[in-house]
């Protein structure tokens, strides 16, 4: 088959198909064309903690303090308690409100790919500039740490549920940049060996880590869940080229 005939033959399939589902090419081409919403992607960047504990200082220009205090409830950010200053992330947003994302974490601690949901959520002005804001969240599988492992029961390792609250700002005049904050939160929700511990006489878990998030991340309160500061993140979209 000739590049033509192939081509021919596409065109005509695809008239097939929409004429058996009842959409017209017309009406066809017209939903292929809708524009995806600016979020949808790939992305890489780098989440750095906007009131860090550490002795060494922030690179210049990494961390915004007008966003850290957007998702802050306009006031600074407590100081975190994350053993590490930075996260390098890839997050991936899926048209159909799906998400994934992975950091570099993975490769400490074990704990896999988180997996979520992503909304749009109106606009909102930081500093004078307006900006389309997009709320998600996302969960994993947490690990303990290995000094918390009973090497006699090796489930132990399992230790809970990581939730972070993940929020990103969106410009116009940058669209393949993106800025934003994320808040993880860590349920507790195994005993010593690593057994789900549930609400009394239900089936469901205790905490509930698919609960709404606490509005607050106060890294100071060792509450269940417990939130260990709040990131400042730049994040670039990923090309196909």
């Amino acid at each position: 088959m000739t590049t033509t005939q192939r081509t021919r033959f596409v065109a005509i399939l695809a008239v097939a198909l929409a004429l058996v589902s009842g959409v017209t090419p017309l009406e066809l081409t017209a939903q292929t064309s809708t524009p995806a919403s600016p979020a949808v992607g790939t992305w890489f960047g780098v989440a750095r903690a906007c009131t860090s504990s550490s002795r060494f200082e922030q690179p210049p220009n990494t961390v915004n303090q007008d966003i850290c205090r957007a998702v802050c409830g306009g006031v600074a950010c407590p100081m975190a308690t994350f053993p590490i200053d930075e996260v390098a992330m890839m997050p991936e947003i899926f048209a159909d409100g799906n998400m994934v994302a992975t950091d570099h974490a993975t490769l400490v601690d074990g704990h896999p790919i988180g997996q979520g949901r992503w909304e749009p959520a109106g606009q909102q002005t930081i500093a004078g500039k307006t900006y389309t804001k997009f709320e998600a969240s996302f969960m994993w599988f947490q690990p303990r740490q290995p000094q918390e492992v009973d090497r006699n029961h090796p489930f132990s390792r399992f230790g809970g549920m990581a939730h972070p609250r993940f929020v990103m700002f969106f410009d116009p005049e940058t669209p393949d940049v993106m800025i934003g904050a994320l808040q993880p939160f860590l349920f507790n929700i195994t005993d010593r060996w690593g057994i789900v511990t549930l609400q009394p006489d239900t089936p469901f878990v205790s905490p509930d880590p698919t609960a709404p998030l606490p509005e607050v991340c106060d890294p100071t309160k060792q509450t269940n869940p417990y939130c260990a500061g709040t990131f400042m993140f730049v994040i670039k979209r990923v090309k196909a080229k």
